[in-house]
């Protein structure tokens, strides 16, 4: 699947307009990983937002004593790692590893924002997409927060 497609079918950037969308598509590297192999590590510094074009990929965090704990799975089209786009000292929160076999785009902070300095429009509407996502995220974890503490004051 080309970049561009991959891209749009993305929450994230499915309403980015079409010419700055094919201008991160040409930013775009895809990578392949194979079942178990470890696309970023929890604590690493991370400069890269990734968008899963195929497979499925498990996120863990450590616990408090050091075992693996699983928080989420995630399929064909979710992006990860769109912290690191607006920290430059940003610290990967877990550790994702590929389910199956999988097919990885990645952008580089360094390329987004060198291109954002020199393109407004591209900046605005790729930073808009973000803050979109970050935001629904945001409400998404809330929303869970607020389950679990319904959950815990029944127990």
């Amino acid at each position: 699947m080309d970049s561009a497609r991959a891209l749009r079918q993305t929450r994230l950037f499915a309403a980015m307009p079409e010419a700055e969308l094919a201008k991160l598509a040409k930013l775009a590297l895809t990578t392949r990983f194979r079942r178990d192999e470890e696309i970023c590590r929890e604590g690493a510094v991370g400069n890269e937002l990734f968008v899963l074009v195929l497979g499925s990929v498990r996120a863990v965090k450590a616990d408090a004593s050091a075992n693996e704990q699983e928080i989420a799975v995630f399929g064909s089209g979710a992006c990860f790692g769109e912290m690191s786009m607006v920290a430059a000292d940003h610290k990967r929160a877990a550790t994702l590893r590929a389910l199956e076999d999988c097919e990885v785009l990645s952008l580089s902070g360094d390329a987004i924002n060198a291109l954002a300095d020199i393109d407004a429009s591209f900046g605005c509407a790729f930073f808009r997409a973000l803050a979109r996502g970050l935001t629904q995220r945001m409400r998404n974890a809330g929303a869970e927060v607020a389950m679990l503490k319904s959950l815990a004051r029944r127990n």
